[in-house]
């Protein structure tokens, strides 16, 4: 059996029997599989942190080829992010992102992008607090590159950019752009569209130094939250109270 080696972040953890434990990883080269470590629960000598969710850690595994998991010699805890989960609020947005992840990227794919955002998120809160701009900015970077958002801004119609328009509109149903010249459109979202496109154009610090009106901030993530929703088909478990003590 080869032995082998990956970094990640722990977005799935569930017990297994009487001392085991099976983690998925949002992985920084490979793709994403289950990997069990056994007798972890009752281990003296390993700590169980290494199979938290959120932790980033590094796993020496065998890469047993007829199994749907992989065995873990050894998993080594990098970053448990300590700061973020020292509060109610960062515990509870750690976990739906690690949920969100979930459901974004399925088993068997490669996204290591995905691996360079959640950590790049969990380490800006851990640092600075949980601040709401993450959200929309997590969720639309991960959904472009997916390929689950378009990455330009044209209109369904007539082809042309919307920011050369005076009005636009996003069908989140439809998955398309609206522009006012081709469309009798039932709102006005050219602020959020410009806002989706900063996202899109700036690092995560560089958009905060762009002070985002904090309402067009709060609709972008509501438009995002419904736009997740007719891609997935499901309700995460973590969102209802992640956002009920978000005031929401």
């Amino acid at each position: 059996m080869a032995l082998k080696k990956e970094k990640g972040i722990v977005i799935e953890s569930r017990d297994i029997g009487d001392s085991d434990r099976l983690i998925s990883l949002a992985g920084e080269n490979m793709i994403r599989m289950k990997f069990l470590s056994k007798g972890i629960r009752k281990s003296k000598r390993r700590a169980i942190t290494g199979t938290e969710l959120g932790s980033l850690v590094e796993v020496d595994f065998y890469d047993q080829a007829e199994k749907e998991w992989k065995s873990i010699k050894e998993i080594n805890l990098i970053n448990r992010y300590d700061e973020l989960k020292s509060n109610y609020l960062g515990t509870l947005f750690l976990m739906y992102f690690c949920e969100l992840s979930i459901h974004l990227f399925p088993e068997g794919e490669e996204h290591p992008f995905i691996y360079q955002l959640l950590s790049g998120c969990f380490e800006y809160c851990s640092e600075h607090g949980f601040t709401y701009e993450i959200l929309p900015f997590f969720k639309l970077r991960a959904l472009v590159n997916l390929g689950h958002f378009p990455r330009d801004f044209y209109c369904v119609s007539c082809g042309e950019e919307i920011f050369s328009k005076s009005k636009a509109f996003f069908s989140w149903e439809n998955r398309e752009f609206h522009c006012s010249d081709c469309h009798s459109i039932p709102k006005d979202h050219m602020s959020i569209l410009r806002l989706f496109d900063l996202i899109l154009r700036l690092k995560f610090g560089n958009l905060i130094l762009q002070k985002p009106n904090p309402d067009q901030i709060r609709e972008a993530d509501f438009i995002l939250n419904q736009y997740l929703r007719s891609i997935t088909g499901k309700e995460m478990k973590s969102y209802f109270e992640f956002y009920k003590t978000l005031g929401n």
